[in-house]
């Protein structure tokens, strides 16, 4: 998952965590596992919690916020206003466009039959179940008995009444059907698929039974290796890995499944959690190249850029870029080193408004901490983003108006103040698609180039190649005339040798001649001294 150059880092091999194999065989989810699954058992998953937050410590109780270094600051808005309307107006469009084409067909009449069924259910026996959690007072009956009663209608009509529910946080009793409703989750064809799958093998077996234990490992649900918590992380991702096998498994995965299966039975986790790859856009977060994480950190570091741009130079001198923190946030839906209290409230908020509410999240923790990390270096603050970065939101000894701490019952967390502030940052679907298209663009200028590399680079071997072949013609030439410079000199030292020759040849032939002459010569002296009288 490197190969996009986005660095993760998902899950630290601590030694207290816990690797315990599941039993042998393939685990399904039984149908007695399923029938115990009850809201009380919901309610005990999510109070029992003993999430590590190595480095902190209890912190005093706050001082006066003094102004942020940056320009931009919390709560510009009106009060009144509710920060999450916009994207939820959005996801109820998108919905309503998919649904009329056809494309999501997830939630059918005998769905949403089964989910009033099972409010009313949780209203009627409500008071018994949760007489130390909730009471009847603290939960809207007649307000959530209308959401559930037709949630796309009440949305429709009542959009701020219903944003600013959310933002004061889903019941909890209530949570694990507000999100399959808002996210039109529920369908019995899909859960019919998961049973199928359970009774498959995955290759992807050996790297979840691996990763189990570092889920959530000090969370009672899933802290016993051959517990129902584990069994059903298992199934759900083995189905998925089967279900979707281009996603197959990867790191991460687990957290965001575990979130689910704190809230509603495993069936119903699997559901949501294909409606939250494929509807919501958290499937790009997966793929081998991650295009869509990439698209949300190039939204999130535009975001910082102009919301904290003091905050962003000073990353920027420091050599801090967000794939070193913010890609595990997104990759996790925040589920991994986030209090749990304060992921259910951003799931809320993301199954409600979309995966876009995540950037509201992500900027106000910076924001908050600000003025502290401008005054770090590079190891401290990645030091402080992994570990410090709630101690704005840490009240200690709070009392019951606050969510208790998830390592220290001494501590806890003003989580609505942290929901509140995050839904007042100017984040808005515009700024947002702005920025989408900027990486778009930045996109296909990257692939243009690419493309024109590629084509430089096959002339360049092409040109490579027809120099390869002058050089060897230029060789085979170089030889060719060596090799006639060779028979030219053989020639004219043959020509010489012949000339000499000749040479020796006329001498002869001259000596012989003269020799001739004498002879001659001598033959008529004698002739003519015989002859002459005495």
């Amino acid at each position: 998952m490197t190969d996009s150059g986005v660095e993760i880092e998902v899950v630290d091999d601590d030694s207290r965590f816990s690797n315990v194999p599941l039993s042998g065989g393939t685990l399904s989810s039984g149908q007695d596992s399923r029938a115990s699954f009850s809201a009380s058992s919901i309610a005990e998953r999510r109070s029992t919690v003993s999430f590590e937050r190595p480095g902190s410590a209890a912190s005093s109780p706050r001082k006066s916020h003094k102004k942020s270094a940056s320009s931009y600051t919390v709560g510009s808005s009106s009060r009144g206003s509710v920060g999450n309307l916009p994207f939820l107006l959005q996801r109820l469009d998108l919905q309503k466009s998919q649904e009329e084409t056809n494309l999501s067909k997830r939630i059918s009449l005998d769905g949403q039959q089964r989910l009033q069924e099972e409010f009313s259910r949780i209203q009627n026996g409500h008071q018994s179940c949760h007489p130390e959690t909730e009471t009847e007072k603290t939960i809207d009956w007649e307000f959530w008995g209308k959401v559930m009663g037709d949630y796309r209608q009440f949305a429709s009509d009542n959009p701020e009444k219903l944003a600013k529910a959310i933002e004061r946080g889903i019941p909890k009793s209530l949570r694990g059907m507000m999100w399959q409703l808002m996210s039109a989750s529920k369908d019995t064809d899909l859960e019919a698929t998961y049973s199928r799958h359970l009774k498959g093998t995955s290759p992807h077996e050996k790297a979840i039974l691996r990763d189990l234990g570092r889920t959530f490992p000090h969370h009672d649900y899933f802290t016993d290796g051959q517990g129902i918590g584990q069994e059903n992380l298992f199934n759900v991702l083995k189905a998925y890995s089967l279900y979707d096998p281009e996603v197959g498994y990867c790191q991460g995965l687990p957290f965001v499944v575990a979130i689910l299966l704190l809230n509603m039975p495993d069936e119903e986790a699997f559901c949501l959690l294909v409606r939250l790859m494929y509807s919501y856009g958290l499937r790009g977060h997966f793929l081998p190249e991650m295009p869509g994480l990439q698209l949300r950190m190039y939204q999130f570091d535009r975001l910082v850029e102009e919301l904290l741009p003091v905050l962003h130079v000073h990353f920027l001198r420091q050599g801090v870029k967000s794939s070193m923190f913010c890609s595990q946030w997104f990759l996790t839906v925040f589920s991994y080193r986030f209090p749990l209290d304060i992921v259910f409230r951003i799931y809320d908020n993301v199954l409600a408004s979309g995966i876009e509410s995540i950037f509201g999240f992500s900027v106000i923790l910076l924001q908050k901490n600000e003025e502290a990390l401008l005054k770090l270096k590079f190891d401290d603050i990645l030091a402080f983003l992994k570990n410090r970065l709630f101690e704005q939101y840490i009240v200690a000894n709070g009392g019951s108006n606050y969510n208790r701490s998830l390592n220290n019952p001494n501590e806890s967390y003003r989580v609505n103040k942290f929901v509140q502030d995050a839904l007042s940052l100017k984040i808005t679907p515009f700024m947002l698609d702005v920025y989408a298209h900027e990486y778009e663009e930045l996109v296909r200028t990257r692939e243009a180039h690419m493309v024109e590399m590629d084509n430089l680079r096959n002339t360049n071997r092409h040109l490579t190649a027809q120099v390869k072949n002058l050089e060897t013609s230029l060789a085979q030439l170089n030889t060719e005339q060596c090799d006639m410079v060779k028979e030219l000199v053989m020639q004219r030292i043959k020509s010489e040798e012949m000339e000499n020759e000749l040479v020796r040849y006329k001498l002869l032939y001259a000596e012989a001649m003269h020799k001739t002459e004498d002879a001659n010569a001598r033959s008529s002296h004698r002739l003519s001294t015989f002859s002459a009288p005495r």
